[in-house]
């Protein structure tokens, strides 16, 4: 985690299978899910996002297919 007086950064990695470009791409999209049929929503990163939107932060996801996933959310301190 990263800080400073004005915002919070956390970032989560990993070293995974990563995301095409195309799941990428939608991944904030509400009920978009590459699970099979009934076992997922597809609302997770949605819903995620919206948290994240409403407490003035922002969310950043950069994947490589075969390298892996990055997640950063970075929150204002108010």
């Amino acid at each position: 985690m990263q800080q400073d007086d004005k915002s919070a950064m956390l970032i989560v990695e990993d070293e995974g299978i990563g995301m095409s470009k195309e799941t990428l791409d939608r991944i904030f999209t509400p009920f978009f899910t590459t699970k099979p049929p009934g076992e997922g929503t597809g609302l997770g990163m949605s819903i995620s996002m919206t948290i994240v939107e409403e407490h003035n932060g922002k969310i950043n996801i950069t994947s490589e297919e075969g390298k892996g996933t990055r997640v950063a959310v970075l929150l204002t301190i108010d």
